[in-house]
Parts: C-alpha cells; structure tokens; sequence
C-alpha cells in the first residue's frame, strides 16, 4: 500500500521527502538486464523500516550476494510512484499494493507480482483505548467520526458490508494531534505505524484490522513488468529466492536490520523499529507461508481481491489470466522458508502492547 494513502506525522513526511529525492537522483541501474548483468535495483514505495526489513536482512546476511545479485535498495515516499517506474522500466523490480497492480495493468500496464511481504493487508482503523466501540462492524454501524480517505476501496467495502451511513467521514492530516487530542475520533492507520507511535508516547489505542471484515489485498507486493521476467527470468527466481531467506531471518531476529534501518531513517526509533516488527509479524507469516514460504501467493487470492475491486466499481472487470499473468513466482528449492513459530490471531496480534 503506498504511503500517500496512509496517515503519518508531519516531520516524518519531511524526512520521507528527502529520502525519495536521494533515492530517485541515483541511477536505478539494471532495468535492461538480460541476467548475464546481475546489478539490480528495487523501488521502496516508503523509507526503510519495518515492513521492508527483509530487504535490508537480506543485504546484511548476504542473501542477496549468495544469489550472485547485486541489488540497490532505493527509498520511496509519498511522491515516489513505484508502480509507474516499474512499468515502464526505469527500475527492474519495486514495491507495490495489490490493488494498485490490478488498477494500472487494467489501464494498459505490464506488471506481474513475484513476492508479497504481507499475507495480511495492514490496513486498520483506529480508536482510543477507552472507545466503547469494540469492533469494526459495531464502529462502522455508529454515528463515529472516522479520519480516513473515503475513497479507497476498503472504505466502499466497509460500506457495503456494515452501512457506514450514519458515519461522519473527514480527512486526516499527516499528523496524529487531532486524534490525540479527540478522544471520541476514529482514524485510519497501519498496524504497526500510527499505533506504535502513539504507544510510545504512552497513548493506548484499540485497532480494528479491515482484514478481519473478508477485504484482504496483498501489500508489499513486489513486482517486476513482464518484458523483465520474459527476459530475465533467472535473476526474477534468484530475487525471490533471497527475499525469501532475507525475510525468514528478519523474522527470527530483527535486530541487525533495524539497527541498520534506524542509521538510514533516524526519523524511526529503534524501539519503534523492533516494536513494529514484533506487531507485522502476524501479517508476514500464516498457515500459506508456513507450508510454502514467506511470500507466497496464491490464485484464489489474487482472483478474489480482483472479484471485489470489479464489485466495488475500482475495476472493469477480472484479468483473465491469474496466475501467470497477475501474478508469477518460482517453486520453493529446498522445503518451506519460513520461521516455525506460531502466530497470533489478527485482532489479538494488532492490540499487542509492547510491555
């Protein structure tokens, strides 16, 4: 999911911006490989933290050097559009939403998904602690204030599902101050952003996955243009093959790259950094990527994410050609990558207090 569609403080935009103007000024490099040229570059569609700490676990335990890949990880921000420079070969790999895939190979685009991070969408809704709201049917059936951007396609689909139309919708600002200082707001989040930075400063929160109402896209999803795969579709299995042994050793232990992340985006604590990881967790790994590996993607939920969006009027209609088309991604070369420990329920893992 890109950022601009996510609520975050205003000085953590400020760093972002820098970041993205670093990142697109260096030379992508790699977008014409035809796999004998192994430099390749991957577009973030946000700053180093968390959710791409696979990526740097990868860089660190030389995953992506056992491979024979030589990758540059390029920062994103709100202003950075991943998806477009994937497509149209400025940068051979980046990252991206899954509706966001959909929507522009739709519009004449030529991107195929090879990896997802997240199996669980991180988007949520957000209320304060002592909120009487307890779920997110029973908030979407009230006459609650919700900070959101009430055009993507969670928000019709909430609609459609639970009514939504006693509901006062308004925007939200890259900063949390009016939620802080109202306690009666609901506000659009991530999982392991706005509330752990609101933990932090000693603010409890209760958060609602959307995940939870059956809407579950994949994010984080990397993805590369179909002229790419045709033509290097050994570099594509050797990418997927070290974010998957990157992300597993994220997994069991999040230190190094954090540590490493926090240098590169001093916006983010480095509590903040592990306590984050500790909340995606839930997101990364499930019962699919404990029988296959981190990053897995299936048909079903590729066809299901396209059946909703043409339901909800966000697309024409479903892509005719899933897998292979929508999505591509190598068998797994020696048994399940992924950690063995077990994780939580989504609703449980999101109010997991860092204490």
């Amino acid at each position: 999911m890109p950022r601009p569609s996510m609520c975050r403080s205003l000085l953590a935009a400020i760093a972002v911006s820098a970041l993205a103007l670093a990142g697109c000024g260096s030379d992508p490099g790699g977008s014409t490989s035809r796999d004998g040229d192994r430099s390749v570059a991957v577009q973030l569609n946000w700053v180093p933290e968390p959710e791409f700490g696979g990526f740097w676990q990868a860089q660190l335990d030389g995953d992506f050097a056992d491979a024979k890949l030589k990758v540059e990880l390029i920062s994103g921000g709100p202003s950075v559009p991943a998806a477009q420079l994937v497509a149209s070969g400025k940068v051979p790999f980046g990252v991206v939403s899954g509706g966001e895939l959909l929507s522009l190979n739709e519009q004449g685009g030529n991107l195929v998904a090879i990896f997802t991070v997240f199996q669980g969408d991180p988007t949520a809704i957000m209320v304060h602690a002592q909120s009487p709201w307890q779920t997110l049917e029973q908030l979407w059936r009230s006459d609650a204030t919700i900070a959101c951007e009430s055009y993507l396609p969670y928000v019709t689909y909430l609609n459609r599902m639970y009514g939504g139309q006693n509901l006062k919708m308004v925007p939200h600002t890259t900063s949390l101050a009016n939620f802080v200082n109202d306690s009666s707001l609901a506000q659009q989040c991530f999982v392991f952003a706005e509330p752990v930075t609101l933990e932090l400063e000693g603010i409890e929160t209760r958060v609602f996955p959307v995940l939870e109402s059956g809407f579950n896209p994949y994010t984080g999803v990397v993805v590369t243009n179909r002229a790419y795969l045709d033509a290097n579709p050994a570099i594509c299995r050797d990418m997927v093959e070290a974010l998957r042994r990157g992300w597993a050793g994220y997994l069991e232990d999040p230190t190094r790259a954090n540590e490493a992340m926090t240098k590169l985006n001093p916006a983010m604590s480095l509590e903040a950094m592990n306590l984050a990881a500790k909340k995606q967790r839930f997101l990364v790994e499930d019962e699919v990527t404990r029988a296959n590996a981190i990053g897995w993607m299936t048909a079903e939920r590729w066809k299901t994410l396209a059946e909703q969006m043409t339901e909800l009027g966000k697309l024409k209609s479903v892509p005719t050609a899933i897998e292979g088309g929508v999505f591509w991604q190598p068998p797994v070369s020696a048994g399940p990558i992924t950690p063995n420990e077990p994780t939580a329920p989504p609703g449980a893992a999101a109010n997991e207090s860092s204490g």
